[in-house]
C-alpha cells in the first residue's frame, strides 16, 4: 500500500481520498476512524454479555482473537471488544505491543517470556495464570519495549 500526503494552501479544504480495488472491512475501518471528530478520545468498549463494562486500559493484560471475536483479558476475567485487532492497535497507548497475529499485550503486565524451540514465545503475566503465545515476526518490538520498561523501572 502506498501513502501520499500533499500540502495545500489555507483557502483549500482538506480531503482524504482512498483508492482501493474493493471495499474491505479494513478500508471501512480506516474510513470510520477518519470520520470520527475527536480521535484523541477513542477508547474501546468492553462487554460481558449484554452489559457494557467500564475498565481502565491499565487493567488489561492482553487482547486476543478467538473465533472471529476479540477479547480483552484482565487478571481474572475476559471481556468482548467489538473492534478488530488492527483498530485496537491504532488507538491503544504505547505500552501495548503486538505479540502475534492474534494478540496484543501490555508490557506493563508481562512477567516472563519463555522462548520455544520453534521461536514461538510463551508470555506469562504478573499475578495471573493467563498466558498467550507470541510469534517471532513480532518478537523484536516486544523485546525492545520490554527492555525499555526494564530500564525505566530500574533507574
Amino acid at each position: 500500500m502506498r501513502v501520499r500526503l500533499e500540502k495545500i494552501s489555507d483557502g483549500q479544504s482538506e480531503e482524504v481520498v482512498i483508492y482501493c480495488r474493493k471495499i474491505t472491512p479494513e478500508v471501512e475501518a480506516v474510513v470510520s476512524l477518519l470520520n470520527r471528530e475527536d480521535r484523541s478520545n477513542l477508547m474501546p468498549s468492553f462487554f460481558k454479555g449484554d452489559q457494557q463494562v467500564y475498565l481502565s486500559l491499565r487493567e488489561i493484560l492482553f487482547f486476543e482473537t478467538d473465533a472471529e471475536r476479540v477479547f480483552a483479558h484482565t487478571s481474572d476475567n475476559a471481556y468482548e471488544v467489538r473492534l478488530r485487532l488492527f483498530e485496537l492497535e491504532a488507538m491503544l497507548p504505547e505500552y501495548f505491543v503486538r505479540a502475534s497475529k492474534a494478540a496484543i499485550v501490555s508490557v506493563l503486565h508481562v512477567f516472563s517470556i519463555q522462548k520455544g524451540l520453534t521461536r514461538v514465545n510463551q508470555i506469562s503475566f504478573r499475578q495471573s495464570h493467563k498466558e498467550v503465545y507470541g510469534s517471532r515476526f513480532y518478537s523484536n518490538e516486544l523485546f525492545r519495549k520490554m527492555n525499555e520498561r526494564y530500564r525505566y523501572e530500574n533507574q
